[in-house]
């Protein structure tokens, strides 16, 4: 069996799921991409998953260990940084389904 070593996790959806994930990894030492939809509104394409970190950064219990592995997580929208999944080792889909 190979031996793969994961550095770079790119988590799809920043619900409270998909961040608590993010948080978990980032504490283990990875690097992660966290990945949402495009707000609705507003200039900042990235704005569904700042705000999914930053509420996260002020959450009861933390989902950090320490609020300063944050900054081993990059946030982006699916549109314009999903080709960056590329770079990673492993994906995980935490997305909204409707059936």
């Amino acid at each position: 069996m190979l031996n793969k070593h994961i550095r770079k996790v790119a988590v799809l959806g920043s619900g409270l799921m998909g961040t608590g994930i993010a948080a978990h990894l980032a504490g283990c030492g990875l690097e992660v991409l966290l990945l949402d939809i495009l707000p609705q509104t507003g200039d900042n394409r990235n704005l569904v998953a700042q705000n999914a970190l930053q509420t996260a950064l002020k959450a009861k219990p933390a989902p950090f260990f320490d609020n300063k592995f944050a900054s081993r997580i990059s946030v982006g929208n699916f549109e314009d940084d999903f080709s960056k999944i590329k770079s990673c080792d492993w994906i995980i889909e935490v997305v909204v389904e409707r059936l």
